[in-house]
């Protein structure tokens, strides 16, 4: 007994979608894994630039307790260096 020719197409038409899926499904895992080593990288270079940026305020805060114990209370010009005592 053998099939219809109709039947057959079906068949083949089944096939046709699943492989066409299953390449859709593969490109989507791959393009998801790339997404997830991207965002890591990102998340450790977000980590890096908080742990500089704290690092950068404990120093600002050194600085500014050295020049307040020398100097005392006061305000800076930048542009010129002077000193005013409050």
């Amino acid at each position: 007994m053998k099939i219809t020719d109709e039947e057959m197409q079906s068949i083949k038409t089944i096939q046709e979608e699943y492989t066409q899926v299953g390449v859709q499904f593969v490109q989507l895992k791959l393009a998801k894994n790339s997404s997830e080593e991207y965002l890591k990288k990102l998340n450790e270079q977000e980590e890096t630039l908080t742990n500089g940026i704290q690092e950068i305020n404990k120093r600002e805060k050194k600085l500014a307790d050295d020049l307040n114990e020398k100097y005392g209370v006061g305000s800076l010009d930048m542009t010129t260096g002077e000193f005013t005592p409050n």
